[in-house]
């Protein structure tokens, strides 16, 4: 038979000739150590890290430009440490995303968050851009951007979205691509860990916004916003596409019992219709720096 093939650190056999008591004596001193033996070879990981799993992407950047906004307006993203943080989350986009890097969106939850929080970045990006501040909102929808290695726009980013999640409609409540009379920004950037929370919080919020819902009670009207139309994965009759925007996008608690108390658990006794919404532009082109 043929000689076994060799480990790693294979050597001499140290049993054989006269080194063979000089390295019994000190196996048996080792022995009686408590220390591990120190070796002269840097140690290794037990798994590669190339082998571990990616850590999904995170937009903390583009969170700490949507909490200024809510706290201070349109002007407060303009401050200079935050813009520049806000240009290098634009740039990282750029360079990955789920087509290009895909181990790092490994559920269609993470792939979601990344498409919804670049619509939402670039509504902000392209609002305030001085070369577009001529555009109005359905022009800037049209604007091509780097994103995931690829061009894309707005208005591509809303259709894949509508595309990969045709069964969640409150995803379009994020969409906001810079109406003034639109849906408010999100208070932070979507996560895919925690999207289903994220969601419901959401369109709370949208549902408490003056003008979202209204009620008038003497011509028994109900009213909502227009941008719902927008929203995909409902029916298309009134009313029970207002049945189901109730539930997804309630309004505060004591206008629902109002619009209860005054058309019915079925809101069989009042006219349902949309509203048109304030089409100017939310955000303002940034002065020079």
């Amino acid at each position: 038979m043929g000689r076994e093939r060799p480990t790693l650190h294979e050597g001499p056999d140290p049993g054989r000739g006269a080194f063979a008591p000089l390295f019994l004596a000190l196996v048996a001193l080792a022995a009686g150590c408590s220390a591990p033996p120190i070796s002269p070879l840097p140690r290794q990981p037990i798994v590669p890290p190339t082998w571990l799993p990616a850590v999904p992407a995170t937009h903390d950047a583009l969170s700490g430009v949507l909490g200024a906004l809510a706290g201070a307006g349109s002007r407060s993203s303009r401050d200079g440490v935050r813009q520049d943080m806000f240009a290098g989350a634009l740039a990282a986009m750029a360079h990955f995303g789920p087509s290009s890097t895909p181990e790092l969106f490994p559920p269609d939850s993470h792939v979601l968050a990344y498409l919804v929080d670049a619509h939402v970045a670039w509504s902000i990006a392209l609002g305030e851009a001085r070369r577009f501040r001529r555009l109005d909102v359905a022009a800037l929808r049209k604007v091509p951007f780097p994103l995931d290695r690829r061009t894309s726009t707005l208005e591509g980013l809303a259709g894949e979205i509508a595309r990969r999640a045709p069964w969640e409609p409150r995803l379009a409540l994020f969409l906001n691509p810079g109406w003034k009379g639109g849906p408010p920004l999100p208070l932070t950037a979507l996560e895919g860990h925690s999207l289903d929370w994220q969601l419901a919080v959401h369109a709370a919020l949208c549902g408490r916004t003056p003008g979202f819902w209204e009620v008038d009670r003497e011509r028994r009207v109900l009213k909502v916003s227009a941008f719902t139309d927008s929203l995909w994965g409902l029916p298309i009759d009134w009313p029970a596409r207002a049945r189901r925007l109730l539930e997804l996008v309630p309004p505060p608690t004591r206008l629902l019992e109002t619009v209860q108390a005054t058309c019915g658990p079925s809101l069989q006794r009042c006219t349902v219709m949309s509203v048109g919404i304030d089409e100017a532009r939310l955000f303002e082109a940034r002065p020079r720096r």
